[in-house]
């Protein structure tokens, strides 16, 4: 897959890898409320995500239903690289450096961050010393 996804395309593959396969209709019934899109959007959007390799379909029972072409870990790494170059010169630490500078971190994110980067540590010395 290549091309990005819309933020409805979004949510419908959050749909779709949470239960598949699943006819359009289905979908449709699953994606949040917010969005008040008719079936046939829903329709329409899983087609493009088919020329797009993010969904593959087949038939069941005379219908088509839909599954997820790529696995979710994949598509948020490519996404996270994409928004990562795109605002922050493919650079982590502004990134968390705004997120701390803006307040947008509470304590318990911060104590998160620091396990994380604890254990990263960790494993890193931990796997030098058996080199």
């Amino acid at each position: 897959m290549s091309t990005k996804l819309s933020n409805l395309e979004w949510e419908i593959m959050e749909v779709l890898w949470a239960a598949s396969p699943l006819a359009a209709s289905e979908v449709h019934e699953r994606v949040p409320e917010r969005h008040t899109c008719h079936v046939k959007t829903v329709r329409s959007l899983l087609d493009r995500m088919l020329r797009k390799e993010a969904v593959k379909r087949e038939k069941k029972h005379g219908v088509w239903v839909f599954v997820p072409a790529i696995e979710r870990e994949a598509c948020i790494a490519r996404e996270s690289r994409s928004f990562l170059q795109r605002f922050f010169s493919a650079q982590p630490v502004p990134l968390i450096a705004h997120l701390v500078q803006n307040d947008m971190l509470s304590d318990e994110d911060l104590d998160e961050l620091r396990a994380l980067i604890d254990k990263r540590k960790t494993d890193q010395s931990g796997s030098e010393t058996h080199e």
